[in-house]
């Protein structure tokens, strides 16, 4: 069935002159770069879907190009839209995606597929598909053992492990039932340009292979799978590196890239009634959490930075909130947030009543999503097991009824095997007893501030973007210190 005419019909009213002009000039700009251009329907085109604002834009812009290429040609490409889903993204995002699909009647649509990544998993989208409970438990791990061995920077703990996912879900996506011809990007050139240096930045910190250029996106991914694989042996141990977390790259054939950067350049003011009005996109609490519309992680970022200054600065947790939301609005002003979205984030923070419901809204996130609690998110801000216990010492003095250092020592050191400490141990910080144990053999990672030690995570730490060094007092020390915060 094809329900082109009726999406073509019903979206124009919401596009400005400036899209449907730019929409034309990009139509025929993708039909001369299909491989069987003559021939719309043998191609089939990618394009991922993360199901933020931005996302869903995109979407209904390739579904309008499409509709054009159908119009002139009586036939247009194959679609296949794919999303990449983890422990961070609630219903109400599943929820965006399902109307995003039907305002542009693509369920039942002969040219266009719907996929959702669950880790290796790949699967049709369904409204209501549930996550793999194996997902949502690596990603618990990831964030820990991220967490720990980071000291819980907000970036490292949270999006180290979600990119390396998101790039596997294009390799999987792009080899999923013979492949794809073309894969549709948003990025603008430049932005590609500094993926590539980022991926052999990365293989060379790691001393991973790159791939020959001539593999095009296959190599791409290869070379980023020698940087995963070494990345989590550093995290977990290289007896402890899983299939999920390497990175799709024998594909089915390679596809060209295609770019649409020029062609939708617009904040997300100029298309806000296609977004709300079609589309039906709303802004979930959760989901729309300070930069990013589809993901709840931000909102753990501050809660965690709020946590740091209660307990390891000595400060208020009002405070760290504060401070990441100077940071994290700063952050929607580049990205040319529009000015309402903006204010809604600042005013659930604006007062201190209004930041004890966040804090609670955060912890209730942090429990539904993880499995982690308080004292555990706290346990990682210490990172009290890095580097045999270079802070140990301090997480227990603030600990009630505390174990016994030098206990926790031998347990940790495999001098011991006290059952009734690991339990409570894994109790206090979420983590296993052989996570503990990974930890405790693993160096310290340095910061931007630590000085210039070359290891490969202190630098993948230190050039990570979207930070800022603040002053900030340190009620421990009763002293101004220099302190990098980052986010999203």
């Amino acid at each position: 069935m094809n329900n082109l005419s009726t999406m073509m019909r019903e979206i124009e009213g919401y596009l400005t002159p400036a899209i449907i002009d730019s929409a034309q000039r990009c139509s025929q700009r993708l039909l001369a770069a299909l491989p069987d251009s003559k021939n719309p329907a043998n191609n089939r085109v990618l394009l991922a879907y993360g199901g933020g604002k931005d996302s869903s834009y995109m979407v209904a812009y390739v579904r309008y190009i499409q509709g054009l290429i159908w119009q002139q040609q009586g036939s247009t490409f194959q679609l296949r839209i794919s999303t990449n889903r983890h422990a961070a993204m609630n219903d109400s995002v599943m929820e965006n995606i399902d109307r995003v699909y039907r305002a542009l009647h693509i369920p039942g649509d002969d040219f266009t597929e719907c996929l959702v990544t669950d880790g290796l998993q790949i699967r049709h989208f369904e409204r209501h598909l549930p996550m793999p409970d194996s997902v949502r438990q690596q990603n618990r791990n990831d964030v820990l053992m991220n967490g720990h061995r980071f000291r819980a920077d907000a970036r490292s703990t949270f999006c180290n492990a979600c990119n390396l996912s998101m790039v596997n879900s294009f390799g999987l996506a792009a080899h999923y039932e013979g492949g794809v011809d073309v894969i549709i990007t948003g990025d603008s050139p430049q932005e590609q340009t500094a993926y590539l240096a980022w991926a052999r930045h990365l293989s060379r910190l790691f001393d991973a292979p790159v791939a020959d250029k001539s593999r095009g996106f296959s190599g791409f991914l290869q070379t980023l799978d020698g940087v995963a694989e070494r990345y989590f042996a550093d995290i977990y141990g290289a007896d402890q590196v899983t299939p999920a977390h390497r990175i799709t790259w024998q594909l089915a054939r390679d596809p060209l890239f295609f770019n649409i950067y020029q062609d939708t350049a617009y904040e997300a003011g100029a298309h806000w009634s296609l977004l709300t009005e079609f589309m039906h996109f709303r802004f979930d609490e959760l989901m729309f959490s300070f930069s990013e519309s589809d993901c709840g992680n931000p909102t753990l970022m501050a809660h965690i930075r709020g946590l740091r200054a209660e307990t390891l600065m000595q400060r208020s947790y009002a405070e760290g909130i504060r401070e990441y939301v100077r940071f994290a609005l700063g952050l929607m002003e580049k990205k040319d947030f529009p000015p309402q979205l903006i204010a809604e984030m600042a005013a659930r923070y604006q007062d201190d009543a209004a930041i004890e419901r966040a804090r609670q809204r955060a912890a209730q996130f942090a429990e539904q999503a993880f499995g982690l609690n308080e004292i555990q998110l706290v346990c990682m801000i210490y990172s009290p097991f890095i580097a045999q216990g270079h802070q140990l010492n301090v997480w227990l003095q603030q600990l009630n009824q505390a174990p016994n250092e030098q206990a926790v020592r031998a347990l940790l050191c495999g001098d011991s095997d006290d059952l009734l400490l690991a339990q409570q141990l894994e109790h206090l910080s979420g983590l296993t007893i052989a996570q503990m144990r990974q930890c405790w053999r693993s160096a310290q990672v340095n910061t931007l501030l630590d000085g210039t030690r070359g290891d490969a995570l202190s630098r993948v730490l230190r050039f990570d973007p979207h930070k800022a060094v603040i002053q900030v007092n340190n009620g421990a020390l009763q002293d101004i210190v220099t302190e990098v915060i980052s986010g999203r």
